[in-house]
Parts: C-alpha cells; structure tokens; sequence
C-alpha cells in the first residue's frame, strides 16, 4: 500500500501538464538567476542600511596593558587602562546624505536589473514553448506523412506481387519514407533540445504544455524598459557620489566624549609618579577640519565621476532609442506576420484540397507516384508552415508588449 502512494505521489509530480503561464511564475520563484538577482538586490540594500548607520554616535570600548622593565621611578611598571567613547559627526558637508543616496539609487538600479534578468529569462521560456509547439507540430504532420507513405508502399507491393507495380515504384516510395524517417529523428532531436533549454529556463519539468495564447494588442501605452530606469539610476548614484567628494571641501566637525579608567602598579608612591597619575579621567573634545589645499585631487576625482555621468547618460539616450526603434520593428513583424499567417492559412487549404484529390487519382492509377509524393510533402510543408507561423506569431505579440515596456506574463490567456 505505501508503495502505490509513493508511486501515485511520483506520477502526480512528473506528470503534470504546465501551461506557459505557470512556467514563466514557477521561473520567478525557483530560477537560479533570478534567485541570484534577488540576492544582490538583497546585498545592495543593506549596503544602503549600513550607510544610514553613519548618521548614528559611534561607541568604542578598548583596552590596554604595559610593562616597563626596568621602570624608572617617575613612571609606573606597569599600567592597565580601559576606555569607552562616544562620538558623533556634528557636520561632515553633507557627504553621509550625499553617499546615503548614492546607495540608494545603487539599490534601485539592482531592482531594476533584477526585473530586466526576469522579463529576458521569461522571454527566452516563451520563445522555448513555442519551439517547442512547433516542432511537436512538426513531428506529427511527419509521422503522419511517415504512415501514409507506409499504406502507400504496401499497397504497391500488393499490386508488384501481381504484376500491376514495378520494383521501382516501390523503390522511390521506400526512399521517401527513408528520408522521412530521418527527418523524425532530427526533429525529435531538436525538440528535446528545447525542452531541455524550457525545463532549465522554468525549473520544472512536466508531461506536457498546455495551450496558452497572447492577447491581441490593442492600445498599450508605452513606457521606458528597465534598461533605460537601471541606467537612469546609475547616473544618479555618480552624481550623489560627486556631491559627496564636494563635500571634502566643506568643514568636518565632530564631537567626542572619552572615559578612561586607569590602574597602576609596580609603582613608587612617594616619588613623583605617584602624585601625578591619574586613575579616572573624561575627555570631551570637539573637533572641526577643512580642507584648504591638496592641488585639485578632490576637484579633479569629482570631474572623472561627473564625466562618467555623462558616458551613463548618452548610453540612457541611446537605450531610449534603441527601444523605440525596436517597438516600432516589433509592431511592423506583427502586421507582417498577420499577412503570413494568412498565406499560409490559404496555402494549407489548398494543399489539403489538392492531396485528397491526388490521391485517389493516384489510387486508381490515373497519376504517378511522383504527383502523389509531391502532393503529399506540400501538404505536410504547408502543415508545418501554418502552425509555425501561429506560434511565430504569438512569440511575435511577447516581443512587441516586452518593447512596450510591459510584462508579457500580464496578457497571457
């Protein structure tokens, strides 16, 4: 009994069916890369929590011990001291708030490059599902082929054991059939190919994809790809990094407050040292600092940031560009494919149309075994070429919402 739960359990888990929709969300939760991009946006927000800590007092315990050997009577042999501080940046020039934005435009660029790796790992699981389809599509209209050719060849060597058949006419029929077998092979190939690139992708390995469709487009507003917002972050942070080398220039006051607890021995009482030392000691000490000269090192390093600013901005500008040039390809391959996925539609029509007549011609006798074949591999060409085109299609609306700046998952039905 607990062998057949374990086996229903086994069959239950390897032999689910997955639609493109439960890929792609299986892909966001369990995707190694998309677990690492999850991390790093992790390590880039504590980066910003560390910065935030500067604006806090720092407090240092410490500890020392000496001994002198030998001791001269003015000093102790030995001395043991403990201390604890307290101190805080009255005013640093805005360089803490300055760094503390850098960070945190450092970590919204690692949100968006986080997403940008998602939508280009849900892209390549799409365009594998669809492979997929396509070559499974492509792998039945040739078995289908395959068992017509086979009918074929035993039907003419029927007639060859009678005399109403050649040797040859068998022989081309069985070279097709030959060749249509290797075309199985390669296709099956080929199809286990992407399944492997489509399990690897999601996560998950299932029995097998269920239909999924892309809604049509219709009024999708466009707005900016992730590209653009990481590299519109990354120029922020250099700027906020700017202002924080400016900052050098400006006065850095700080205020400290140090206890200090001493004990000593091996040490002459009466002499001099003895009079002086001092067991309990606090210390508050303000200090302030401004820079006057160091020959334009902070100006110049300041400069190198803002120029590299400026190479993030032109690389914005031409992500923008870039983007829109491929939204509007995006738009013409779909208007393009539309009038494919019609020809084709007609081609298959036709090419059906044209079989079924061939072969009861060629049934009867009235054509040859070439007409026959011809006919039979149009139709098997124009099969494959509609249901490539149908999914061609559907990977064609996926690209056009992804340049549309959307989420493709969002329009599947």
């Amino acid at each position: 009994m607990r062998l057949l739960l374990i086996l229903a359990m086994t069959i239950f888990a390897f032999g689910k069916e997955y639609d493109l929709g439960g890929l792609i969300d299986h892909a966001d939760k369990y995707n190694k890369l998309n677990r690492s991009g999850a991390l790093q946006s992790k390590a880039k927000q504590k980066e910003v929590e560390a910065q935030e800590s500067a604006y806090w007092p720092t407090l240092d315990l410490g500890a020392s011990y000496a001994n002198n050997n030998p001791n001269p009577s003015v000093s102790p042999g030995e001395t043991t001291q403990g201390f604890a501080s307290v101190g805080f940046d009255l005013y640093d020039g805005g360089r803490n708030d300055a760094l503390t934005r850098a960070k945190s435009f450092e970590y919204h660029a690692s949100l968006f490059q986080q997403e940008a790796s998602r939508k280009s790992i849900m892209l390549e699981i799409i365009q594998n599902y669809y492979m997929v389809k396509v070559y499974q599509s492509n792998l039945y209209s040739l078995e289908v082929e395959s068992k017509e050719l086979k009918a074929q060849i035993d039907r003419i060597r029927r007639f060859e054991g009678v005399g109403l058949a050649t040797p040859e006419e068998v022989s081309k029929l069985q070279a097709v059939y030959d060749d249509n077998a290797y075309m199985i092979e390669n296709t099956k190939l080929e199809l286990r190919t992407r399944e492997e690139q489509l399990w690897l992708g999601s996560g998950i390995k299932g029995d097998g994809l269920r239909s999924s469709r892309f809604a049509e487009p219709s009024s999708i507003a466009y707005e900016p790809l992730e590209k653009t917002k990481i590299l519109k972050s990354n120029a922020d942070a250099l700027s906020a990094r700017a202002d924080a080398l400016k900052a050098g220039y400006m006065p850095q006051v700080r205020i400290e407050d140090t206890y200090l607890k001493s004990n000593y021995d091996d040490i002459d009482r009466s002499g001099i040292a003895g009079g002086f030392l001092v067991e309990e000691q606090n210390r508050l000490m303000v200090s302030a600092r401004m820079r006057l000269f160091d020959n334009g090192s902070i100006k110049h390093e300041k400069e190198g940031i803002l120029y590299q600013k400026m190479a993030v901005d032109e690389q914005k500008l031409y992500a923008q560009d870039e983007q829109k040039m491929n939204f509007d390809l995006a738009r013409s391959r779909l208007q393009t494919i539309r009038a494919k996925l019609k020809s084709a539609k007609s081609a298959l029509s036709a090419a059906r149309s044209t079989y079924r007549s061939i072969v009861k011609q060629f049934e009867v006798g009235m054509v040859d075994n070439i007409a026959y074949l011809d006919a039979l591999k149009k139709q098997t060409i124009s099969e494959a070429r509609y249901k490539a085109t149908q999914y061609d299609y559907e990977i064609a609306k996926s690209i056009y919402y992804f340049y549309a700046g959307k989420n493709p998952r969002e329009y599947i039905r």
